[in-house]
């Protein structure tokens, strides 16, 4: 019995030796380390510009889902929780993301907060209130991706020269992709042609290229046009040289379509005003949206 009873005690002693010497198991902390850095984005398009520059050395994610409308999009419960992860938050800025100034309070992320906007000359909607529509001109996207680009450089100055490589291949793909749409609408600024769309979401697009765009509806507001308001604006049509009506959403189908069979404007189709179509859609990145766009109102408005 006590020849056993060592023999047990020699077991259980050499078991715990065998388990001190194994190596731990990697803990969940040691576990994130070895991951790459998660980078939030508040809206799919700004997403693809920080994927664009990103990937593969950060895990890009969208807090908005591609076909989804980015306005008026605060966060569910479950998605605030996985903020705590995140190493760096991308959102537009100029009041389109009005939850942001609350988000430390709410999630207890005190991590690094980048407006793509910055360095954006606004512009003002009754004067006073900032279209944050700023990634409808190609100049807006440069600019999302020059401001994306310091702050990856930032977060990871081991990487910089990654990033700044990224960043040179989309501004150049940027640049081929305007130059394409300067030729398409360099006809269309012969006489008046007017473009109107459900909101003024294109007022940057507009500046860019000098386009006259019609809105419907407030930004601000939301409201539906008045019959006087809509009166006036199929007078201001039939004088125009030409004129197209496109659609954002479906919902927008029926009020377009009578606006063009009352003034003899051409229903134009859809663009994609604040998200990209899903991956296999026309408008499946930030570039091809914008080229999306511009091509779409050049085939209404071209002779």
């Amino acid at each position: 019995m006590l020849i056993a009873r060592r023999n047990v005690l020699t077991l259980a002693a050499t078991g715990l030796l065998a388990c001190a010497c194994k190596p731990a198991a990697p803990t969940q902390v040691a576990l994130r380390a070895q991951a790459k850095p998660k980078v939030l984005a508040t809206m799919s398009i700004l997403a693809d510009v920080a994927r664009q520059i990103g990937a593969p050395d950060l895990e890009i994610i969208s807090l908005v889902a591609p076909d989804r409308a980015a306005h008026h999009q605060d966060p569910t419960p479950k998605e605030l929780a996985s903020f705590g992860d995140v190493s760096l938050l991308l959102h537009v800025g100029f009041n389109l993301e009005g939850w942001i100034d609350r988000l430390p309070e709410s999630t207890g992320y005190h991590g690094p907060i980048v407006q793509a906007s910055d360095g954006i000359k606004p512009i003002l909607i009754e004067g006073r209130i900032p279209d944050p529509h700023t990634w409808q001109s190609f100049s807006g996207l440069s600019s999302f991706a020059r401001t994306i680009a310091n702050a990856y450089a930032k977060l990871l100055p081991g990487l910089a020269t990654n990033f700044e490589t990224r960043l040179k291949a989309y501004l150049a793909e940027l640049k081929t992709a305007q130059a394409q749409a300067t030729a398409l609408l360099a006809p269309l600024r012969q006489g008046r042609r007017l473009i109107i769309v459900p909101h003024n979401s294109f007022r940057y697009l507009g500046r860019e290229f000098g386009l006259e765009f019609r809105g419907i509806s407030s930004l601000s507001t939301g409201a539906q046009p008045s019959a006087k308001a809509l009166a006036d604006l199929l007078d201001e049509i039939k004088s125009a040289d030409a004129a197209a009506c496109f659609i954002e959403t479906e919902a927008d189908q029926r009020l377009m379509g009578q606006i063009a069979a009352e003034s003899g404007a051409k229903l134009g189709g859809k663009l994609y005003t604040d998200s990209l179509s899903k991956p296999d859609g026309p408008a499946g990145t930030s570039v091809l949206m914008l080229a999306y766009n511009v091509a779409t109102i050049a085939k209404a408005l071209t002779p």
